[in-house]
């Protein structure tokens, strides 16, 4: 024996390479379900202007702690069905796209429960693994981006004029 230690077979398969067949051209790889992916979060992620900061505001100006906290919650909770909604459809779409890519003859398609984290994440690690086999479109990844600026972008503006709207009928109210 030589001293030298030999991995385990899990740990020699993690790390070889993989290969992955060129497609046909033609191929297509853009179905209906990374587009769902690509749109479904931001309409579930529009719950946020339910939110009524004025509502909460004026509440607690009369001293009425509970209808204020009693909206908070409600918003809270519609926040958190819709997180875990958006996560869970996130996951149903990047599993069928995944199954879909499996189906046209993508051998090892990007793991779908990386859907969990966001959905931009497996779009990107989708078209990454694409790359090495096909030439697929930039659109789905193109406006996922584009949907990330404008909704932060939104909301941002949205904030700003909410808060200062609801802080300026506090001092009208004086």
């Amino acid at each position: 024996m030589s001293g030298l230690v030999i991995p385990p077979p899990a740990a020699r398969e993690m790390n070889t390479t993989r290969e992955r067949p060129l497609l046909p051209p033609g191929t297509r790889v853009d179905g209906v379900w990374v587009w769902l992916i690509v749109v479904v979060p931001w309409v579930l992620a529009s719950t946020i202007y339910l939110f009524d900061i004025g509502e909460v505001l004026d509440a607690l100006w009369v001293d009425d702690v509970q209808g204020a906290l009693g909206h908070v919650a409600l918003h809270a909770g519609v926040l958190a069905a819709s997180s875990v909604a958006t996560i869970g459809l996130a996951l149903l779409f990047a599993w069928r796209d995944s199954r879909a890519l499996r189906t046209v003859g993508v051998l090892h398609p990007f793991p779908w429960g990386f859907a969990a984290i966001a959905g931009i994440v497996y779009v990107i690690g989708r078209h990454v693994i694409l790359r090495k086999v096909t030439r697929p479109s930039v659109a789905p990844l193109a406006t996922s981006i584009a949907l990330y600026v404008l909704w932060y972008s939104v909301f941002g503006v949205w904030a700003v004029v909410t808060l200062t709207n609801g802080l300026v009928g506090l001092g009208s109210l004086a």
